[in-house]
Parts: structure tokens; sequence; C-alpha cells
């Protein structure tokens, strides 16, 4: 199995094993082009200490004795300061040896074009220079030395740089598993949790603050895994409160068309058995379905609007006057004590006038249905900072307390509203409007005296013209 791990040791151990290569043969160069430079200035000393000899004593014997004979500490020594190979040949006119430093009986040739003093040059395995006598026409000196195959400074150093880089490739292979085991460790907690998750256990987290502090892959990893993973669980939590939801949606909505729809039915059987001999069991039947119908007409209309405001479906907006709207639902009540109230100017808000209306007449039905037609509803338009603000109060029979939570709830009907008309839908559908308009809707009750309910909404001085445009 090709683990991580031993992936990490193989890369970073050829990527070092490269680099100790390539630093081991520069030093292996480095030193080999020194030792080379110290023998061509060997060469070149003796070189021009033969030459001084030479031309003070005139005899070439005595040069190279003299040169022999030199002490260590001299620096024109040839065999005892630097290197004990460089050799010195000097010949005659005709080319006849007249000394030499070593007992060598056909000592090589350099050809002074060659390499002549101070110049020192490099033939195969030789490095080597040439002199002319002055004082002796001529007589030339050959100066050269035999550079060998391995030099043992060269050996030891190679084989130091083999042992170094053998020793470092198997400490890496010994220990990189190990170090790189130890540096993705945490990585296992992390593989523990994805697979609680698979598992369906959506609250498992990481939580280990000792990774999640590190500054590097790991903490990032760890830290954006349980981001993802929190991610995960609201999806769903969502998805599972939305199917909740839509079950009991769909059950309170069967609920509800089932009751008018069983009066329906009922009535047209009255209808079929007596509706023919009796005129006013007829028309009492068909006022009850007419009733009915419309009950149910309203319920699915109802759930249309909600329907369209969970699909999020764009409206056309347009600024609304809400003094103006609230005076026209306020006209559909001729008969009833209510008020308006607008001590100051309000600018228009934006938003679709058919859902804002109903909104409004949501409000304003269930302040009548829930006070006398003797107590007085006010309802007031007005504006506090960068809002309008709508509100309905009433002097009616209030909220519980225990019921004020849930009046926004679909199909929700406090007890003293379940004999009375009504779907349970409209305080949902208001809010709704309200929060897709960037608005809110709040509630407040004192059982016994009465409701107010208050609508807040953004003034279209406040949106700009692009906010105003991504939104519808």
């Amino acid at each position: 199995m090709r683990t991580l791990r031993w992936r990490l040791t193989f890369w970073y151990g050829g990527m070092a094993a490269v680099i100790l290569i390539i630093l081991a043969s520069v030093l292996y160069l480095s030193v080999r082009a020194s030792l080379l430079a110290i023998q061509r200035e060997d060469v070149g000393d003796t070189a021009a200490s033969a030459s001084q000899i030479l031309e003070e004593t005139g005899s070439p014997k005595s040069a190279v004795g003299d040169i022999r004979q030199k002490d260590v500490r001299t620096v024109w020594a040839i065999g005892e300061v630097r290197r004990p190979d460089v050799q010195v040949v000097i010949r005659g006119p005709n080319g006849n040896v007249r000394a030499t430093t070593s007992d060598v009986e056909d000592p090589p040739e350099v050809a002074p074009s060659d390499a002549v003093y101070p110049e020192v040059r490099q033939d195969g395995r030789y490095l080597a220079t040439t002199f002319e006598s002055e004082e002796l026409p001529g007589v030339t000196g050959e100066v050269y030395t035999v550079l060998p195959a391995w030099d043992p400074l060269l050996q030891r150093l190679l084989l130091i740089e083999v042992v170094a880089v053998a020793g470092a490739l198997a400490l890496m292979v010994g220990f990189g598993p190990k170090l790189a085991g130890r540096a993705l460790k945490p990585l296992k907690s992390v593989s523990a949790v994805a697979g609680e998750l698979r598992q369906g256990r959506l609250g498992s987290r990481v939580n280990l603050p000792e990774l999640k502090s590190r500054r590097d892959e790991v903490g990032e990893v760890a830290g954006s895994f349980d981001a993802m993973a929190e991610s995960l669980e609201r999806l769903f939590g969502a998805e599972r409160e939305s199917k909740e939801t839509f079950r009991r949606f769909v059950a309170d909505a069967s609920h509800e068309l089932r009751t008018p729809l069983t009066s329906v039915l009922g009535y047209l059987d009255v209808l079929d058995e007596s509706g023919d001999k009796d005129p006013t069991i007829r028309r009492r039947a068909l006022r009850a379905i007419r009733e009915e119908s419309g009950r149910m007409a309203r319920l699915v209309e109802d759930l249309l609007v909600l329907a369209r405001l969970d699909a999020q479906r764009g409206v056309p907006a347009k600024p609304v006057d809400l003094v103006a709207l609230a005076h026209e639902v306020i006209g559909n009540y001729p008969g009833r004590r209510i008020e308006l109230a607008a001590p100051n100017p309000v600018a228009p808000v934006l938003a679709e006038r058919e859902a804002l209306r109903r909104v409004v007449s949501n409000l304003l039905s269930n302040a009548v249905k829930h006070t006398s037609s003797e107590k007085k509803i006010l309802v007031s338009v007005d504006r506090e900072g960068q809002e309008a603000v709508l509100r309905v109060a009433d002097e009616g029979t209030g909220i519980a307390e225990d019921a004020l939570p849930h009046v926004f709830e679909r199909f929700y009907r406090a007890e003293s509203s379940r004999t009375g008309e009504g779907s349970g839908l409209g305080l949902s559908i208001a809010q709704e409007t309200i929060e897709a308009l960037e608005g809110r809707i709040e509630v407040e009750s004192v059982p016994g005296e009465g409701s107010t309910f208050t609508v807040r909404l953004p003034l279209l001085e406040k949106l700009p013209i692009k906010e105003i445009s991504a939104k519808y």
C-alpha cells in the first residue's frame, strides 16, 4: 500500500539525494581544481628556481643539485615542500640531457612552443613548462610532474562523500516514514470523523484545539473540515425541517380542505333528496354550498400565495403609498369604528401593491373579527428613522400569552378563534410577504385589552436603484 508518508519520504528523500549529490560533486570538483592549481604552482615555482640557479652558476648539474639540497622551508625546494614528484631536465643545444633531478633514463619531452615559463600547461597526465637560459645559449630546461590517475586526497574525499550520501539516504528511509507519520497523524482524526459523518452522525467534529491552533496545512484542513461538517449538518437539518414542514403543510391543507368539501357533499345530498320538493331547503343548501366553495377558494388562493413566497419568485414592484393603501382597505369596513392616523408625511415603500394590500387586509380583518363593533380600531402610518411603520391596534379579546409565539405559524389558530372563519394562513402570508420585502412584522397583545400588529418596511428613498433592480 503506497501511503502518503512513504510517498512524502520518497519525494523529499529523492530531492535531498539529488541536492547531496550535486553538493558532493561541486565539492569534489572544487578540491580537484584546487589540487591542480597547487600542482601548477609547484611546477612554475620549480621552473623559476631552476632557471635562477642555472643563470647564477652557469652549470646545469649545479642548478639541479642545488634544487635537490634546498631546505624544506625554502619555497624553491622541488621535492620537500609541496610535491615530491616535480622533475627538472636540463638539455643542451643538441637536445641531449645535461642534468636531471631523477634517474629517469628517457625523460619525456615538452615542446617549448607548448608551454613556456611562466605558463604551465596540461598535456594528458603531465603538467609541464619550459625555460631557456640567457647565459648559456641553446640550453633549455624542462619542468614537469606526472598527475596520478587517482589522487589519494581525492580518493579519500570521494569515499567520504559516498559514505555521507549513503548514510543520509539510509537515515531518510529509516526515519522519514516515522517523521512523516507523526506529521500526518492528526489527519487520522479527520479521517475518523469523516467515517462517522458517512455513517450519518452529522454532529461529529474533529474538535481538537491543539490541531486547529496549528498554523499549517493540517490545521487548515481540520478547521475547514469542521466548517464543512457544520454546513452539512445545517443543510441536512434544514432539509429535514423542510420535509417536516411540508408534511405538516400537506396534512393541515388536506384537513382544512376536507371540512368544506364534506359540507358541500352533504348539502349536495340534501339537494338530491329534497331540493325539488322544498324551495327553502334548496336555497339554504345552495347558499351553504356557495359559502363553503368560497371558503375553499380563499384557502386555495392562500396556498398559492404561500407557494409563490416559498419559491421566492420575483413580483413586479412599484412605489406604494402606505397611507392611501390603508385608507383603501379601511373603506371595506364601513360599519366599524376604524380610525386612520398619519400625522407625518411618509415616503413610499417599494412593494407589489396587491401583496401589500393583502397584508393590511389580513391584519385589519383579524382586528375586526376579534373586536366588538362598539370598540375602536386604530390604523396608523408613520415614519421612524429610515422605515415606514404601519400599526393596526384593536381593543379586542387579545391573544393568550402561550399562543403569542405561534401566531405566525401556518394553520395555527388560537383556541379563541377556532370556531371562527379563516384558514390560519393569513398571518403566515403577512409575515412572509413582509420579510420578502426586507421588512419585519411584530405583535404585542394583552388578553382582554387588545392586540397591536406593527409592520416595518424600508422607505423607498433609502434603497439605491441598483438594490431595487437586483431584488425585483
